[in-house]
């Protein structure tokens, strides 16, 4: 089933379109693209869960297994409306809120606050080096608006483009623009103000 797999891929240009064609393999059950597709994700996915998670790497990889047997169960309904990674990290998204619901660990008024939670905890050292430059950089977001260090994160740090934080966030491009172009002043204030 490997080498099937694998000549069938030949064809495939980039990742969005390697993903497309994993999840309709994994729409016909096929489990080594599973394989392929989960090795691919799951390591961002507990990145991005942990880091809401207060770190929590332990719970962030349940929730991530999570999302990823839903994309199993459900590969056959991607539309491709959308990039595969938007959709994938969609459903990460969506079980992330499920899960803070439940737990009562925080009160929602919408799922957009799940996710705009303020990190206090430093970035992971492989993402940010942790010179005098860095530290400002993180403290500086964490004086920006929870919908803005939002953006900002998926954008610089989850390097989605403009259309995929739309659809993440379920949110106009022009949105996802304008937020980033109040998010990057604020932000050159803020280093401004601290010498930087």
């Amino acid at each position: 089933m490997n080498d099937r797999l694998n000549s069938a891929k030949k064809g495939v240009q980039n990742k969005g379109e390697r993903d497309t064609f994993l999840l309709k393999e994994i729409a016909k059950g096929d489990q080594e693209a599973f394989k392929e597709l989960y090795i691919s994700y799951q390591p961002r996915l507990i990145k991005f869960c942990s880091r809401i998670l207060k770190n929590d790497v332990a719970l962030a990889a349940d929730i991530t297994d999570e999302a990823l047997i839903a994309v199993w169960k459900s590969a056959g309904t991607f539309s491709g409306n959308s990039q595969p990674s938007t959709w994938i990290h969609s459903i990460a998204r969506f079980r992330l809120i499920a899960y803070l619901r439940k737990s009562k660990e925080v009160l929602l008024n919408d799922d957009s606050a799940a996710l705009s939670l303020v990190d206090e905890s430093p970035l992971p050292e492989d993402e940010i080096a942790s010179s005098e430059t860095s530290a400002e950089i993180v403290e500086g977001l964490g004086k920006l608006s929870d919908k803005h260090r939002e953006v900002i994160e998926l954008v610089y740090f989850k390097e989605l483009s403009v259309k995929e934080v739309a659809g993440v966030l379920n949110i106009s491009e022009n949105t996802v623009k304008t937020r980033m172009f109040y998010a990057r002043n604020k932000l050159k204030g803020i280093l401004s103000n601290n010498g930087f």
